[in-house]
């Protein structure tokens, strides 16, 4: 295990440099619907809704949260991967992942969660802000929400090595997620992040900037399919050792089918992540989309 070496003002610098085109793209976007915002009527400028089923769509965030005075509670499960066949039954028998979460609306657009995760036993907390919601006119073009976790490994502190001190537990995960409503069928949305660990493992880096790209095709009022992106970046200015690029983390891909209700939301989907906690599977995922190293997930939703 090793310590971090980038120091805030490099972070900075970085993110600053790989982020300010997005930004600024998003920045006129936004500009330029705000003129054509106050030429429309009050009833165009509705909010849209339904742009997808649940804050979470397979492995990702979307920009949805709840409402105000909800609870969520949130059952997540890997199983193990399906290379063995009828041996593991295609990983159902294999060691699996779980994650239980609850998350809950201060406000229509602000949230607060807390879950736990088997492996490593990862305790999160994270919150969702969102800053910008599509309308019926489209004179706000996109929804915009800003997303971040908090980890805490809660095993031993033995494993932490020499040296330890209590700031080696923590993972941080943000996003930036833009999507976009094209009909009453069809949403995408686009979202880049930055993962970091304060402690990893030999020649795993600190630091990863990735893009997700996510997107939901409804079949049925009820029932949807759906697929997700994951591209970590490789930037050649945040790597920390020369022969990096033999222990980058893999990519991810997921596609699946949703059931959902104004109470229940169900997914059942295949994934090569098993880490369930974003930073985790961004920056340790080692299951490659070539090799067919997929595996089966599910994620149930409950609002009360």
């Amino acid at each position: 295990m090793i310590r971090s070496k980038y120091s805030i003002q490099k972070f900075m610098k970085m993110t600053f440099s790989w982020m300010f085109p997005f930004f600024l793209f998003l920045a006129v976007v936004l500009s330029a619907s705000q003129n054509c915002f106050a030429q429309e009527d009050e009833f165009a400028n509705d909010p849209v809704t339904g742009t997808f089923e649940s804050g979470l769509l397979g492995e990702t965030q979307t920009t949805v949260t709840p409402f105000a005075g909800e609870f969520e509670l949130h059952i997540q499960h890997r199983f193990g991967l399906i290379e063995n066949g009828l041996e593991d039954v295609f990983g159902i028998y294999a060691t699996s992942n779980i994650r239980m979460g609850v998350n809950y609306g201060i406000t229509e657009k602000f949230m607060l969660g807390y879950g736990y995760t088997k492996d490593y036993k990862l305790q999160e907390f994270h919150g969702k802000y969102r800053f910008f919601t599509q309308t019926e006119s489209n004179s706000i073009p996109v929804s915009v929400a800003l997303y971040g976790n908090l980890s805490i490994n809660s095993q031993d502190k033995v494993v932490f090595g020499n040296d330890y001190a209590f700031s080696d537990r923590l993972g941080y995960f943000s996003q930036l997620i833009v999507a976009h409503k094209f009909n009453d069928n069809i949403s995408l949305q686009l979202a880049p992040s930055f993962t970091h660990f304060n402690k990893t493992d030999s020649l795993v880096e600190h630091d990863k900037v990735a893009i997700t790209l996510s997107g939901r095709a409804k079949v049925t009022p009820s029932t949807s399919v759906f697929f997700e992106y994951d591209q970590p970046l490789n930037i050649d200015d945040m790597r920390e050792f020369t022969n990096s690029d033999q222990t980058d983390p893999e990519a991810n891909l997921t596609f699946g089918m949703e059931i959902g209700t104004s109470t229940h939301v169900f997914q059942v989907f295949m994934s090569n992540y098993e880490g369930i906690t974003p930073q985790r599977n961004i920056l340790y995922n080692k299951n490659k989309i070539g090799d067919g190293d997929f595996l089966v997930g599910f994620n149930i939703l409950v609002r009360f």
